[in-house]
Formats: C-alpha cells, structure tokens, sequence
C-alpha cells in the first residue's frame, strides 16, 4: 500500500489498553527496551542525556465497510483519541485501578476517519494510523471521560494548553 489510505469511515472495534506505551530517547525517538538503559548512539554524544520518555502505540481493531484490521496509532493520532501525553496517561491510569480498561471501553464503537499508511520500511505488522478524525458530534478524548469516572486528577490538567 504505496500511499495512504482513506476509508469513508471506520468503527473501533475494541481497544488494546494492556500495553499501550513504550520508552523511547528523549532526543531520537528510538524504541529502547523496557528495562533498559539510555540509548546508546545519543548517549555517547551527550552524557548528559534527560531520562526516557513515553510514546503511545495504541493497536486498535477496527472494521470498515467491507473488513476488519488491526492498525497501531503511535502518538498524534493516538493522542487525538486519548487526549494527553501517554506519561501523563498511564500515570492517570496506574493511580486509578481499572482506568486503562476503562479507556478501551470508553473507545468501543467509536465511528471515525482514519488515514491509514504502510510502514515506511516496510516490515511492520500493522497499517498505521497518520490522522484520526471522530465522527460523532461532541466527541471528547478519553482522558475527558475518565476523569468523570474516575474524579479528576492533576494528570493531563494542561491538554487544552497542549494544542
């Protein structure tokens, strides 16, 4: 799939919430592994590199007019569904026992427009998500919704500021 790829509208089917981050250089952006350390290459330029910071990968099950996929947002699109910074998230979530669970729900039949590309290497499992755009008047990000449940908290409290 050389270009992008626009279906008229698609329906999320459900939510993977379970691992919905991972650490990345704060400099490069380079995946590093969960227990491990600085990444290599930048860290030997600048020892003084900051700490690691999260990035969202959010696989979504989806369904179009005419079949099911499976597609991973990476951190605009998944931050337009979820509405903040993934540590400011997870940290929301990890505070708030069922919250992540929750958020998949909260995702659940939700109709949009999803823009979706082939990895740029080629060698990826899943389509990616580049734009999201929901469909239902009055949408708002989960984070909205959750913190209605959940009472509000002090993670996320800058997102309107964010965009």
């Amino acid at each position: 799939m050389p270009s992008p790829w626009t279906p008229p509208f698609c329906t999320i089917l459900s939510a993977d919430t379970d691992n919905l981050a991972y650490r990345a250089c704060s400099l490069c952006e380079r995946a590093l592994p969960d227990l491990g350390g600085p990444c290599s290459l930048c860290f030997r330029r600048n020892p003084s590199l900051p700490p690691t910071k999260l990035l969202y990968r959010l696989l979504l099950s989806i369904a179009t007019s005419d079949q099911v996929l499976v597609v991973v947002a990476f951190v605009r699109a998944a931050r337009a569904l979820l509405g903040c910074p993934a540590s400011d998230f997870l940290q929301f979530c990890s505070a708030r026992d069922g919250a992540a669970r929750t958020a998949g729900q909260l995702l659940e039949g939700e109709m949009c427009r999803l823009t979706l590309k082939a990895s740029k290497k080629g060698n990826a499992e899943h389509l990616r998500v580049v734009s999201v755009e929901p469909l239902r008047t009055g949408f708002r990000p989960v984070i909205h919704s959750l913190r209605e449940i959940y009472g509000d908290g002090e993670s996320c409290v800058n997102f309107d500021q964010a965009f």
